[in-house]
């Protein structure tokens, strides 16, 4: 075995590696099941848990050193001072490099293909920045889904027998092909919808404070877990109708809505109404990858009814929304303060 594909790993791990490592890494990778039992016991411990944001950063050294003493095994059979020096750095990094490292995720190759738990279905993560058009992702069951701005969203690249389930972090419009023998499974944070063939929309961004499902067409069931992640409050939804979830209180809010508001993010266009002031300003932070800070507690619930456009400019729609002049706007890098004047 190439003596660098230990260093070439480690590189593969942190998301900094180069064409040629990775041209290396997937000929390694590929040469044998051994060699893939090796990667997948790092990449295990990256396995989505519910309610766990981040695995254990003690068992992450601990499965860490075991890929590591295997990848010695399988190198060179003598290992300079010089190799086991960058053997102790390597095993710094992990013990370090905390939320950093934790947050890597394990994405291998610019496709984002990764491997998870014990079965070894390859998973693909999609993940968007800020200031994104929608990206369009088609499913191996013929399902299409449509994902926002920052958002995160992670898939196999083929369904098994089972059930059809998906993970999402961030906003994301689903169009399900109908397979009553087969359930379609959206994850969100602290959330879990149960499809069998429909169209809804998911605002489920782990940074905010709450979840907002639209279900357009057909019928969805709809479960919110507890902090002990036990399921509880599912809900049968019909078309037009929202499902708010305070994620903090635990509770939802179940209300008819026109969904031409909710998905016209599609085109370009956000709209709201009678929506707080901190709820549109947490949109615009993910749309524009900036800091919305409003000192004032009554200024954040204030509510708002009105539409902006992606092609407008931040601080465009910052000035719309202070139509009143009752704001002192401050711009200070990426950025905003709201100050009651």
């Amino acid at each position: 075995m190439d003596k660098d594909v230990p260093e070439i790993v480690v590189r593969v791990l942190q998301g900094n590696q180069t064409e040629d490592d990775m041209h290396v890494f997937l000929q390694w990778y590929h040469a044998s099941q051994e060699n893939k039992d090796i990667f997948f016991q790092l990449k295990h411990i990256y396995d989505f848990r519910k309610g766990e944001k981040y695995p254990d950063i003690i068992e992450l050294e601990a499965s860490w050193e075991r890929l590591w003493e295997k990848l010695k095994k399988q190198s060179a059979t003598h290992i300079s001072s010089s190799e086991t020096n960058r053997d102790k750095r390597y095993s710094s990094i992990i013990r370090y490099a905390g939320v950093a490292a934790v947050a890597i995720l394990l994405m291998v190759v610019g496709v984002r293909l990764f491997y998870k738990g014990s079965d070894q279905t390859v998973w693909v993560e999609v993940r968007t920045g800020a200031k994104s058009e929608p990206q369009t992702i088609r499913l191996s069951d013929g399902s299409v889904v449509w994902l926002n701005a920052s958002s995160l969203f992670r898939y196999p690249e083929k369904f098994g027998s089972k059930n059809r389930e998906v993970y999402l972090d961030g906003e994301a419009y689903f169009s399900v092909m109908k397979n009553e023998r087969q359930v379609f499974l959206v994850h969100t944070d602290k959330q879990q919808i149960n499809v069998l063939g429909t169209e809804f929309n998911v605002l489920g961004y782990s940074s905010d404070p709450y979840t907002i499902t639209t279900l357009v067409t057909g019928k969805v069931t709809l479960g919110t877990y507890d902090n002990e992640n036990n399921l509880k409050n599912e809900i049968m939804m019909d078309p037009n109708q929202q499902v708010y979830f305070d994620k903090q209180s635990f509770q939802t809010t179940l209300s008819e809505v026109n969904t031409l508001d909710v998905t016209s993010w599609m085109k370009g266009i956000y709209s709201f109404r009678d929506s707080p002031l901190e709820e549109i300003t947490r949109r615009l932070e993910k749309i524009y990858g900036v800091t919305i800070i409003i000192p004032d507690k009554a200024d954040r619930e204030e509510e708002y009814t009105g539409k902006f456009f992606a092609h407008q400019t931040v601080e465009e729609i910052a000035d719309v929304l202070n139509f009143k002049r009752q704001f002192r706007l401050q711009f200070r890098d990426d950025t905003i303060f709201l100050q009651r004047r």
